[in-house]
């Protein structure tokens, strides 16, 4: 459980519509403290990867407001990028660059961002791909690479940004199923020592063992939210009852 109750994101009455008519969200509303891990689930199409992408305006909502450590986030906000910086993000499909190494796919933005010298970062990438158990991969390119460990370097990368909150955005549904499991342990990890995180997973015993709550979300809404005992137990919600044995939860 989070050992220290401070919001580190703050969403109020979010809203993001494509085209004029496609409603994504239709009004969500979400506090995520600091040390917590929120897993958000449900039926695809349901907006958790929408979500997601709006608390670090990746996508810009329609309307409401996205509130990271105490500052509104406006995409005209001069100070967006470095607001974003804090934001750690895992995609599904790992955004590599195929032309750099692993060395420089993970040293390249604390060095020109971070302005960190070279030395110092090729340090820290080895420490991080130690962390997540590919310590001989440093001179590697991704085309030598499995899926899951194009994955562990992709948390990796995020990571050497030095990030206060870590979304993750279903980091595993790119992977065959052997190459889960190593890095939903990484992912462990991170909880373990008390990173915050944001999870969109389908993985429902994985976000049951890591998570401090859970976020069900239908058609744009959150629909039931509390710890994995009450959702996956003994869930309130009709929708969330449905859902859980359709993905054999119950």
């Amino acid at each position: 459980m989070p050992t220290q109750l401070k919001d580190i994101i703050v969403i109020n009455g979010l809203k993001k519509t494509f085209k004029s008519t496609i409603h994504a969200l239709t009004g969500v509303d979400l506090v995520v403290n600091k040390g917590e891990v929120v897993s958000i689930i449900g039926p695809s199409g349901s907006g958790k990867s929408t979500l997601l992408r709006c608390m670090n305006l990746m996508e810009n909502p329609t309307a409401g407001s996205v509130i990271f450590e105490g500052h509104e986030l406006n995409i005209k906000d001069k100070n967006i990028n470095e607001l974003r910086q804090k934001m750690g993000m895992v995609f599904q499909s790992f955004n590599l660059f195929p032309h750099l190494s692993v060395l420089d796919n993970i040293t390249l933005s604390p060095r020109l961002v971070l302005k960190m010298n070279g030395d110092e970062a090729k340090k820290m990438a080895i420490d991080l791909l130690i962390k997540v158990g590919l310590g001989d991969k440093i001179e590697a390119f991704p085309n030598q690479l499995s899926g899951g460990q194009k994955q562990r370097v992709a948390i990796a990368r995020a990571l050497a940004m030095k990030p206060d909150v870590m979304l993750f955005d279903e980091p595993t549904s790119a992977l065959d199923p052997e190459m889960v499991g190593e890095v939903l342990a990484v992912m462990r990890n991170l909880a373990d020592a008390g990173m915050t995180m944001v999870i969109v997973t389908h993985e429902m015993v994985f976000a049951k063992e890591v998570s401090d709550r859970i976020v069900f979300m239908v058609e744009g809404q959150i629909v039931e939210m509390g710890s994995p005992d009450v959702i996956f137990v003994n869930p309130k919600e009709e929708r969330t009852k449905v859902f859980l044995k359709r993905v054999n939860v119950f």
